[in-house]
């Protein structure tokens, strides 16, 4: 077993669909094997096969008093309600971002055996499945944050792509304020949103990672 490099977005890896699995081989298990190490090296609770740079649909997950899953092509069949979590990312490190994620769901997999899974989840499973299956499609959940501000920086390394919280909030008085104090107000807000920039950059300080 190896621990792997975690690819960081905005690698485009990332970002790319992967493929299902047809060839369950040596090489296939031992894929699964470095991706759990993976996992585990790097703390997190779930790991998908292109965050390795391996573009099939494969992902592991171990959340607390549950066996180790290596979920072979998984799919969600069913999804029940909404919920807001918090979310972060092996990916994204040193973030965390609040997204609506299902309160339950329905999957199926196969095994390393081939063999057909299906189960219902709910809590910390459910979530750590979305993701992982999110990934599988090229899907990042940075794409479910409702806008810049829902994303927190947790602590950062040095020369990482990363987005910053700006540090303050823009209140304008509605009822006393002038034309000009409500445009400064909505472009202030836009250029928020809009900032995605480098830790290089001049602006100041603008969980479970899976």
């Amino acid at each position: 077993m190896t621990a792997r490099t975690v690819l960081q977005w905005p690698n485009s890896k990332l970002l790319e669909v992967s493929e299902l699995v047809d060839s369950f081989d040596e090489g296939l298990q031992s894929l699964a094997e470095d991706l759990y190490h993976t996992m585990i090296a790097n703390f997190g609770a779930g790991i998908a096969a292109p965050q390795v740079g391996k573009l099939i649909r494969m992902i592991t997950i171990q959340v607390p008093e549950k066996a180790p899953m290596i979920m072979i092509n998984p799919n969600l069949i069913n999804q029940e309600g909404l919920r807001r979590v918090e979310e972060g990312c092996l990916s994204v490190p040193g973030f965390t971002g609040i997204v609506e994620r299902s309160i339950k769901i329905d999957a199926q997999y196969l095994d390393e055996n081939k063999n057909k899974i299906q189960f219902s989840a709910e809590e910390l499973l459910s979530q750590a499945i979305e993701h992982e299956i999110d990934h599988l499609n090229g899907i990042m959940y940075l794409d479910h944050l409702k806008s810049h501000q829902e994303l927190h920086k947790t602590g950062i390394t040095p020369n990482e792509v990363h987005w910053h919280d700006v540090g303050y909030k823009i209140h304008v008085n509605k009822q006393e304020a002038l034309k000009n104090d409500l445009i400064t107000e909505e472009v202030i807000e836009k250029k928020i949103e809009l900032s995605k920039i480098k830790s290089d950059s001049s602006l100041d300080d603008a969980s479970l990672e899976i």
